[in-house]
């Protein structure tokens, strides 16, 4: 472990597991990431950016 990893670690600073982010499946491209509008062409879901999920939402 590098000096100033192990130096960030000592202080107490959050664990990789501390942080992290509630996600949901992305409910308009089903987790794909994409989305078919023909039946040779895909295009990348706008909702997600591409990546297949979307941050949890309070309600």
């Amino acid at each position: 472990m590098s000096s100033s990893v192990a130096k960030n670690h000592e202080q107490g600073s959050p664990s990789l597991s501390s942080r992290t982010l509630e996600v949901n499946v992305c409910e308009q491209c089903g987790g794909n990431g994409y989305m078919k509008s023909t039946p040779n062409c895909y295009h990348t879901c706008l909702n997600c950016l591409g990546r297949g999920l979307t941050p949890q939402t309070s309600k």
